[in-house]
């Protein structure tokens, strides 16, 4: 089955694929707690940018839903807003990602535990939740089973991903240069291993509502064809995972000054393939489900 993408619905991929990259390095960043002023210019910056994707959307999405150009469509968007579904859980994802910035500009590198990180973290699972009431999973019902799995998919893929990514980048000299480096890449090691876990089981769920229960659409669909990209990709990452875990990570802690430098640039290697995978997921994302096709 051969499928075809719109102008607008291809904008509207690029768009969320950057907004999913952004709002993980944000929840990786919160995660990780480590970093200092560099964690929190990270957050503040990834969640700015969120929030102009996140806005830039919204047009597009008028566009697509009522079948006009985006010049013709922007008068349609109050009443998306005010009128949908999608409009109710963008306004609510929208709040809450301001109410997560302006919690990270409250936020002070020495704060470790406070109202205003209660806040952040809300902000962000809520963002997450919102997320899926405007997805796929939300057509079962609002707090169905299936947008609640796809919900806890969405925040632990963000903090699997998040993680990784930040820790490849705009961390990376915590985990190299400070004094309890050792420490951190412990807990970057812990907190991947607990979302991973919680990503794929979420992720075997929402594959097998998506195939419809078959196996078949992975091979005869677009949707199943990206689903497998998805995985494969998956499948890399949690094997240079488990080496840096259970090899690298060994020889860091007996001292060998030779295993830090490799096992940053598995995680970079991780990072890439994270980004791929954040990608694929926002193509899968606005692509119709093999089971619905």
């Amino acid at each position: 089955m051969q499928h075809t993408f719109d102008s607008p619905v291809i904008a509207q991929m690029v768009l969320a694929a950057g907004a999913d990259i952004a709002f993980a390095i944000a929840v990786g960043s919160a995660l990780l707690a480590v970093g200092g002023a560099v964690r929190l210019r990270a957050m503040r910056t990834t969640l700015v940018v969120w929030l102009v994707l996140q806005g830039l959307y919204l047009p597009l999405q008028a566009s697509v839903m009522s079948g006009m150009t985006l010049g013709d469509a922007l008068p349609a968007i109050p009443l998306v807003i005010t009128k949908s579904h999608f409009g109710l859980m963008w306004t609510i994802g929208t709040a809450a990602g301001f109410t997560a910035l302006i919690a990270a500009f409250a936020l002070r590198p020495a704060t470790k535990k406070s109202t205003w990180t209660s806040l952040l973290m809300t902000g962000l699972i809520v963002v997450a939740l919102a997320h899926a009431a405007s997805t796929h999973a939300a057509d079962a019902g609002n707090f169905s089973v299936a947008e609640l799995v796809h919900f806890i998919h969405l925040l632990a893929t963000a903090g699997w991903a998040g993680v990784v990514i930040a820790a490849a980048w705009p961390l990376r000299r915590t985990f190299t240069v400070t004094p309890n480096a050792v420490a951190h890449i412990t807990r970057l090691s812990n907190v991947a291993t607990l979302t991973f876990l919680f990503a794929i089981g979420t992720g075997l769920m929402n594959a097998y509502r998506g195939l419809g229960g078959s196996l078949v659409p992975l091979t005869n669909s677009l949707w199943g064809q990206l689903l497998q990209a998805k995985v494969l990709i998956a499948i890399v990452v949690i094997t240079i995972g488990a080496i840096n875990r259970f090899a690298f990570m060994k020889r860091i802690r007996m001292g060998d000054s030779r295993a830090l430098p490799v096992f940053m640039r598995l995680v970079k290697v991780e990072a890439v393939l994270m980004l791929i995978v954040l990608m694929a997921a926002a193509v899968l994302g606005h692509s119709i489900p093999a089971a619905a096709g």
